[in-house]
């Protein structure tokens, strides 16, 4: 694939084969992302990759936390409001999604069914979660921003998956502690990953996009 046809083609996956991924590969693609462009060559990202039984146990007690309603407590706090015109898409991208699963929208407990998979990392081989140091900005947030992107072009242009995910970063304690990693370094979001499942009706599922003249502003 050229670099048009990665970026244009490429769409978050929620179903993976069992086949896990190669350590060398995996190692090239966060090489590749590692090229990513950051305020003064800072590279404030901090990546954590978790795989094997490391990764199950993590999914049980992710699951877990989030069945008994426990409270998320994000080192970043989610959005508690969106624009008008930013939640109209977001109401469109969900009801979407939920109606390529089959999901009736006024069933609660299957649309909350839905929402815990992503504790289970969608059935995944791998998961990576990003962070950054806790005293720094804004600046290294969109330098991580940078790297993620990076990081799913690359993932798609050799052939894998990934799924970048919110809801990962809903329990930082947990991961950190599960994990060992440092209380300085805050948790911004996971990333699942592995080889796509091409049977699975939401890998067939395609986010509508807004057109070019819709976000851009010319001036001559």
């Amino acid at each position: 694939m050229d670099f048009f046809e990665v970026i244009t083609s490429r769409s978050s996956i929620r179903a993976f084969l069992p086949r896990p991924v190669e350590k060398g590969l995996l190692e090239k693609i966060l090489q590749a992302a590692g090229r990513s462009p950051s305020y003064m060559n800072t590279q404030p990202w901090e990546i954590f990759v978790v795989t094997g039984q490391k990764k199950e146990e993590l999914a049980v007690e992710l699951f877990a936390a989030s069945a008994r309603g426990i409270p998320p407590r994000p080192d970043f706090p989610f959005p508690e409001f969106w624009p008008e015109t930013l939640q109209n898409r977001l109401q469109t991208h969900r009801f979407r999604r939920l109606a390529a699963l089959g999901i009736d929208l006024g069933d609660r407990e299957q649309i909350e069914a839905v929402h815990r998979r992503n504790f289970k990392f969608f059935d995944a081989p791998c998961v990576v979660f990003i962070g950054m140091e806790e005293s720094l900005t804004a600046w290294s947030l969109f330098d991580l921003g940078l790297f993620v992107h990076g990081f799913l072009m690359a993932l798609h242009a050799a052939d894998l998956g990934g799924c970048p995910q919110a809801a990962l970063a809903a329990y930082p304690a947990l991961v950190r502690q599960k994990l060992g990693i440092a209380e300085n370094i805050k948790i911004v979001l996971g990333v699942s990953l592995g080889y796509p499942d091409p049977q699975a009706p939401i890998n067939n599922y395609k986010s509508q996009r807004i057109n070019v003249n819709d976000f851009v502003r010319w001036h001559d």
